[in-house]
């Protein structure tokens, strides 16, 4: 049962003969999605459960036994940046990372006096022989230098739409081993959660929760589109109708957990978008805009103007070394209305397709591009295809966790999870629950819609029927028991002695 046939079955429930308006399909779509996120809260065992991967990354500690120290310095000019230089007479020299893995990474840095200072990396970059890495809160002088330094991961957020944990397993030479959860409190009493140079490093064994971790702040207006007349729509992509959204990304996550892609440009090798490590929650949407269909295919692209994120974080300022280092992205989302080619027409596109103008047209965003946080336009022209495996979410924030010992190599994690149901947009979307669960959610969302029709009698009794069936899910879902297991039922009954035979069974351990 999908999203359309649940809406029709509410309105026959509440109508003999109901008027199916736009308006009135959209606000019964909400009460659809609301129902089945409160299910996910009441009864997560109706729901899929999911198994997300993430990577870690070990600490990088100046090295050693160069024919220079490697040591970091603040830039002379700008307190925004620290600086690396590579020793040019040695060939072995690990260079830091700047494909954007560690953005958002800290330093960890002791200075003259030795006082240990601590900077979150917002970009990390190579001129010439010198590296640099721009920092989200300013250094105190423009004087020191010759400062030991290490790069740590003190947390792994997780996915932002991760509800609960089940199960955390890393995965190494096709071994698995189990991590133990324990307490925050616990974990920071027995100073785990403490300095990186204070704690070991390893192969993890205990996992513990860390702090929320609130995404970048979305952006407030729509982007802008325009038709400027002079860059041609070359395909694959047909034309049609379409509207676009966007949001702010920093940093980015391991290729195990990139998008599936291929998307973006079709004629890079390299087709595909990385998953970011903090996303923020995507701006106002645009109107929708048509590209005509012409003969011969020679039609207008689309302009997208989006604000300078760079130039709003003080990073655009020419001269400073920090300029446009914010390590902020764009991602642009794209959502087609309609497709406007015919088959004659099509077949002009530069980059036509073998009955490229036959695809669907979905109500999601989904992400088509991504630009640097200085780059205020973009082209539409067709040669960028979206990438219908990551669709446009609304991000709340990401929870996140330790390990314990610190990782000291690169490791696979896997995270046996619930995850938050993904919200049903197209009438075609079925919700991930069990099938027999359908009547749960129904009466669920039926409840919601009579109490906003001021129904109450009626939302009352649909309440009484929701809590019926789930009470009948709960006896087939609800244990945590393997179901081949067998399980006795019986009514419980008062005993003046214990039965010693069986141990109580104690979710703690005793001194």
């Amino acid at each position: 049962m999908n999203l359309g046939n649940i809406r029709d079955r509410l309105f026959s429930q509440v109508d003999w003969a109901p008027t199916q308006s736009a308006d009135a399909k959209a606000r019964v779509n909400e009460f659809i999605n609301r129902a089945q996120n409160q299910l996910a809260l009441e009864a997560p065992f109706l729901f899929w459960e999911d198994i997300l991967h993430f990577v870690t990354l070990a600490d990088f500690k100046g090295e050693e036994g160069l024919s220079a120290a490697d040591t970091v310095r603040v830039n002379a000019t700008d307190p925004w940046v620290i600086q690396r230089t590579l020793p040019t007479t040695t060939t072995d020299i690990t260079a830091w990372d700047t494909t954007g893995l560690w953005n958002g990474r800290w330093f960890e840095i002791t200075d003259g006096d030795s006082v240990v200072h601590r900077r979150q990396i917002r970009d990390v970059w190579t001129d010439g022989t010198t590296q640099y890495a721009s920092l989200v809160k300013p250094w105190p002088n423009l004087t020191d230098t010759g400062m030991e330094y290490r790069i740590y991961t003190p947390d792994y957020p997780l996915p932002d739409d991760l509800i609960q944990v089940y199960s955390i397993r890393i995965v190494e030479n096709n071994q698995n081993w189990p991590l133990d959860v324990m307490g925050q409190l616990e974990a920071e009493k027995f100073s785990l959660a403490d300095a990186p140079s204070q704690v070991a490093a390893g192969v993890p064994r205990v996992a513990f929760r860390r702090g929320h971790q609130a995404p970048l702040s979305s952006p407030t207006e729509a982007p802008t589109v325009a038709a400027p007349g002079t860059t041609e729509w070359v395909g694959p992509e047909p034309t049609g109708e379409f509207s676009y959204a966007f949001t702010y990304v920093w940093g980015y996550r391991d290729q195990e957990e990139r998008n599936a892609g291929p998307s973006g440009n079709v004629t890079s090798s390299t087709s595909s978008h990385r998953e970011p490590i903090w996303e923020s929650s995507p701006s106002p949407v645009t109107s929708s805009v048509v590209v005509a269909d012409a003969a011969g295919g020679n039609t207008s692209a689309l302009l997208i103007t989006t604000p300078n994120i760079d130039q709003m974080l003080g990073f655009n300022e020419a001269g400073d070394t920090r300029l446009n280092r914010t390590g902020i992205r764009k991602r642009i989302y794209r959502r087609r209305h309609s497709v406007t080619s015919t088959s004659g027409n099509y077949a002009g596109l530069d980059n036509a397709a073998t009955n490229g103008f036959r695809i669907e047209s979905p109500d999601k965003y989904f992400l088509i591009n991504e630009v640097a946080g200085n780059d205020t336009s973009w082209n539409d022209t067709g040669l960028f295809v979206p990438d219908y495996s990551r669709p446009l979410r609304k991000v709340h924030g990401y929870q996140s966790l330790a390990m314990y010992p610190r990782p000291d190599q690169r490791f696979v994690v896997d995270v046996r999870c619930l995850r938050r149901p993904p919200e049903l947009v197209d009438d075609e979307d079925v919700p991930r629950i069990h099938e027999e669960a359908m009547e749960v959610l129904f009466f669920k969302a039926l409840t919601l819609l009579y109490e906003s029709m001021g129904n109450m009698p009626m939302a009352d009794r649909s309440e009484k029927k929701y809590r019926d069936y789930l009470q009948t899910l709960t006896k087939r879902y609800g244990d945590l028991r393997y179901p081949a297991e067998p399980l006795q039922r019986r009514p419980a009954r008062a005993s003046r002695v214990s039965n010693t035979r069986k141990p109580w069974r104690r979710w703690y351990n005793l001194p």
